[in-house]
């Protein structure tokens, strides 16, 4: 593609982000630079159109950036977009108020939710501090209380039923067995063949409490497991993009649907901080009008967020947006952690 037909393209897709109303000459004339004529521009937006970068809706004169034109602009014609003072002070506000990482991070989705007028979703490890110790109560007359603390304080527990009432050394040598052979490992380590081995411990020792194998290989996998925290659910259906109820519809069933949510942004999760979907290579929504930008945080613990919008949102903005709030919740890891 030449200069001027990028420089159009560009102009198109800036003015359509403003707008969100399709884009004659007329309008390109009026607000933006481009040093040639009337006549000139719309040749060039004909051309841009047979190209596949530009679309024409049955209702209006004027064009819409295509989803080809929209990823051929964040590929190209994308500029750094500084976030004013105002801007950050806004998006790690009450910061210094939350308690723990799980907090911080529902409040950064939050405060981005608010900026973008977006729906943000975030993902972060259910527990973090790597390594964990485990300790074994009794929480009634033949059940077992079976707890994990990690290194950063977090807790997971779960309750495991005997046949018979075990006896106080039962529990104690129990709960050593448990610490020599899952303790001391990061969890990710802990697989089938360690839990085999805890297993086999378990009946050589304490054969009475062998029950405990399988609720503490729950544990294991729910220790394992990621969070989702969903903020601004209801801003997309301010957009006009999802006034159809179908659409809507669809974006609802999708909200409910944690599992393909955690992992479509984990799988976003690379070495890059930001990561852009556009149309269909958003894979969460079947329908081709929405965007994800997704932003990792690259401190000792991997969070992701994933701003979800129309097609026609402001990328530069909510890029710099999205990646200040994985820049200040990497400084709080650093310093907390």
């Amino acid at each position: 593609m030449d200069d001027r037909k990028r420089k159009i393209l560009s102009s198109v897709v800036n003015v359509y982000i403003k707008t969100g109303e399709p884009v004659g000459s007329k309008a390109l004339l009026e607000t933006e630079d481009l040093g040639v004529s009337s006549a000139t521009i719309r040749n060039e937006m004909n051309n841009l159109e047979q190209a596949g970068y530009l679309c024409k809706p049955h209702t209006s004169a004027g064009r819409v950036p295509s989803n080809m034109g929209y990823r051929y602009y964040v590929k190209t014609s994308l500029l750094p977009y500084k976030l004013s003072k105002t801007e950050k002070a806004f998006l790690s506000s009450k910061l210094e108020c939350c308690a723990g990482l799980t907090p911080t991070i529902k409040v950064l989705a939050e405060h981005l939710a608010d900026f973008s007028h977006c729906t943000v979703f975030a993902v972060s490890p259910s527990c973090y501090g790597g390594v964990f110790t485990f300790e074994i109560v009794l929480s009634g007359r033949k059940t077992l209380a079976l707890m994990a603390i990690s290194a950063g304080g977090s807790v997971k527990s779960c309750f495991a039923k005997l046949k018979e009432e075990p006896k106080k050394e039962d529990i104690t040598r129990l709960s050593a067995i448990l610490n020599s052979v899952l303790s001391g490992f990061p969890v990710e380590q802990i697989g089938d063949i360690r839990m085999l081995l805890l297993e086999t411990e378990i009946r050589k020792n304490c054969e009475n409490m062998v029950e405990i194998v399988e609720p503490m290989r729950n544990l294991i996998e729910q220790i394992k497991a990621y969070e989702l925290h969903i903020s601004g659910s209801a801003n997309l259906l301010m957009y006009p993009e999802f006034a159809n109820i179908e659409t809507a519809r669809e974006y609802m069933n999708m909200l409910s649907s944690h599992e393909k949510i955690t992992r479509q942004l984990l799988k976003t999760s690379d070495s890059k901080k930001i990561n852009i979907f556009i149309g269909d290579d958003n894979s969460l929504m079947a329908i081709d009008n929405t965007s994800i930008i997704a932003a990792t945080c690259t401190g000792k613990i991997p969070v992701v967020f994933g701003l979800m919008g129309p097609t026609r949102i402001d990328y530069a903005k909510l890029s710099a947006g999205c990646e200040y709030i994985t820049e200040e919740l990497k400084k709080l890891m650093d310093k907390e952690i």
